[in-house]
């Protein structure tokens, strides 16, 4: 018997080939979670040595490594950012993203929002049983 390909195969050959792929994600993601724990993990000791040695670069035959600092926001009073922003029109200092959840909700009250659409997304909903 010949294997069937993707097109030829019915709706319930599509839905265990969908579960076949689901469980090689599901592993592989729980590898990878565990692989960046154990990396998180290292990355600390290497600080830790790296620091306490006084250095902010090193390497060996493998790779370089480095000390890289960033400065970032870390928010502590919302209403006063949101206050700055609106005062100051700088909203360059927030993510361009719009809330779906509270956009379906306007939808639902019969509100539009000037310059937004609503598109409809279509994806396959797949539960494991």
């Amino acid at each position: 018997m010949t294997d069937l390909t993707m097109e030829e195969k019915n709706l319930t050959q599509l839905i265990h080939h969908r579960t076949d792929i689901k469980n090689k994600m599901d592993d592989l993601n729980k590898q990878l979670k565990e692989l960046r724990a154990e990396q998180d993990f290292n990355d600390v000791l290497l600080l830790r040595k790296m620091d306490a040695e006084g250095v902010s670069r090193t390497a060996n035959d493998a790779a370089s490594v480095s000390i890289n600092e960033d400065t970032v926001p870390d928010v502590l009073d919302w209403d006063a950012l949101y206050e700055h922003v609106t005062k100051t029109q700088d909203f360059s200092l927030l993510q361009r993203r719009v809330s779906s959840t509270a956009y379906k909700e306007m939808l639902k009250l019969g509100e539009g929002v000037p310059g937004l659409q609503p598109r409809t997304v279509r994806r396959v909903n797949f539960r494991k049983l």
